[in-house]
């Protein structure tokens, strides 16, 4: 009997079962490799702001559920990349910058990891404004003395409108910087010392901040004259007791010449003040006791006026001894 020989159809046929059969019998050990895990994940996204200014940062957060998703998340712009962040705890962030004023569809997607699926959050929609114009400011400024003398200090003062302005304020001489104060409560101060007589136009100048423009004081005319020349004076001390015991009660007397000089002398006792003493007709007193034994050495300081020129006496002891 003649064999019937079998279509080549039907060999294929045999075939394609035959490997069926095979990757079926080897399912359970093998399957397609995978970029990235199977347990799902989501992405919620966040903005600081939905209506930052050009050029202004603004924080977008992506927050990854299960938390202990790792890996990054980047943050698109439509399709655009602006970024990516490192996530922790679950959470990533970027700073993003927009550079044109507009709406934007912003997306943040995590990549995945070998747990946890990629996902991608719902849209964020960002309005971005033009460059915010700063609020308007005044600077007004007033001077301690608007006659000092040369060497005097003369304490410039700026007031800003409104006071919550923040940032500093420049005090000029004409072109030229005397010095910057910083802004508190809208006040900023500076200690000006003038070197040259005449007269001097100063003005202030806030330099502004994020929110509040810049502004410019009008002048004030400050006439500085040379510094009078003071009188010399000399100062003497003398003490009602030489050899007090820590119980006695000493009057030291300080002696001013010209008697005519004014303001206060101080008594010293070695580097220590003692206390203070008013001057009448060219005296001042203090009483005083001392709470330590031994030789203490004392002298008094003639503080000077606008006349007068200060002195110093020359040193005087005292030895004390106990009761």
């Amino acid at each position: 009997m003649k064999t019937k020989p079998v279509g080549s159809g039907k060999i294929l046929m045999l075939l394609a079962f035959a490997a069926a059969a095979l990757l079926a019998g080897c399912g359970d050990f093998w399957q397609a490799p995978s970029s990235t895990g199977t347990t799902t994940s989501t992405v919620t996204l966040t903005a600081a702001t939905d209506t930052p200014a050009v050029g202004a940062s603004d924080t977008l957060t992506a927050t990854v559920s299960p938390s202990a998703a790792t890996g990054t998340v980047t943050f698109y712009n439509g399709s655009t990349s602006l970024g990516t962040g490192t996530l922790s705890s679950g959470t990533a962030t970027y700073n993003a910058t927009f550079s044109a004023a507009g709406t934007d569809t912003i997306t943040a997607t995590y990549g995945g990891d070998n747990t946890y699926a990629s996902s991608t959050s719902t849209a964020v929609t960002i309005t971005v404004s033009a460059t915010a114009t700063p609020t308007a400011t005044t600077t007004t400024l007033s001077a301690e003395s608007t006659t000092p003398t040369t060497g005097e200090s003369d304490t410039l003062t700026a007031t800003v409108t409104p006071s919550a302005a923040t940032g500093t304020v420049t005090f000029y001489d004409g072109a030229t910087s005397l010095g910057t104060g910083t802004l508190s409560s809208g006040t900023a101060t500076f200690a000006a010392t003038f070197t040259t007589t005449g007269a001097h136009s100063v003005t202030a100048v806030y330099a502004g901040d994020g929110t509040y423009g810049t502004s410019t004081s009008s002048i004030v005319t400050v006439t500085v004259s040379a510094a009078p020349t003071l009188t010399a004076t000399t100062t003497a001390l003398t003490t009602s007791n030489a050899t007090p015991t820590t119980a006695d009660s000493v009057t030291l007397t300080a002696t001013v010449a010209p008697s005519a000089a004014t303001g206060t002398v101080t008594f010293y006792d070695g580097q220590t003040s003692l206390g203070t003493g008013t001057l009448n007709a060219g005296t001042a007193t203090l009483i005083y006791t001392f709470a330590t034994t031994g030789a203490q050495s004392l002298t008094a300081v003639y503080g000077g006026d606008t006349t007068y020129a200060t002195s110093t006496s020359s040193a005087v002891t005292v030895t004390v001894s106990s009761q």
